[in-house]
């Protein structure tokens, strides 16, 4: 009996030196929230995407303008908490200089953002362990083209559809037929 102790307590000791040692690979807690201050930019260039989330490639679709810049579609997927995802989206988007027109936030989030003459809507889907961002990134309406709405798209009385400013106007505005 006395042996077994000594063999016992020579094994414990040998495991206990070897596992102090830097060839073991460090075990990260699965429940650990990753940092979600890093961020970096992916294919919108002042849209800050948190660097636990990463772009998934079948689900994006993004056009490059003749100006250069980009719309479209990107989605992101990491192993983050939605909700938080969502706050700190709302941090990185004002720093970057956009302006949040509107919000609800929950398991299913949305955020609409404007910074002209650009507008982004941001959607968040929380999972049991991946939570998903899709970001869509658009150039806003010319408001002088709207004049050039076909007829097809008009309302009920005729008018053609324009933002509220340019209602009060006492002409109706003109509008023109697209060649068939």
């Amino acid at each position: 009996m006395k042996m077994r102790n000594i063999i016992t307590t020579a094994f414990a000791a040998l495991l206990l030196a070897g596992c102090s040692g830097s060839g073991m690979p460090e075990i990260k807690n699965p429940f650990e929230q990753p940092s979600l201050t890093e961020t970096y930019v992916s294919q919108f260039a002042d849209v800050p995407i948190p660097a636990p989330m990463s772009t998934k490639v079948s689900e994006t679709l993004v056009t490059v303008a003749t100006d250069g810049s980009k719309y479209g579609l990107e989605s992101f997927s990491g192993r983050v908490d939605g909700v938080s995802l969502a706050n700190v989206m709302m941090q990185n988007m004002a720093r970057a200089g956009w302006q949040l027109r509107g919000s609800s936030i929950g398991v299913r989030s949305i955020q609409l953002y404007e910074k002209a003459p650009h507008y982004a809507a941001l959607f968040f889907k929380e999972g049991p362990v991946y939570s998903s961002m899709d970001v869509w990134v658009i150039n806003g309406v010319n408001v002088d083209i709207l004049g050039a709405v076909p007829a097809a798209h008009l309302n009920n009385t005729g008018a053609s559809i324009q933002p509220a400013a340019r209602q009060s106007s006492t002409s109706a505005a003109q509008v023109t037929k697209l060649a068939e």
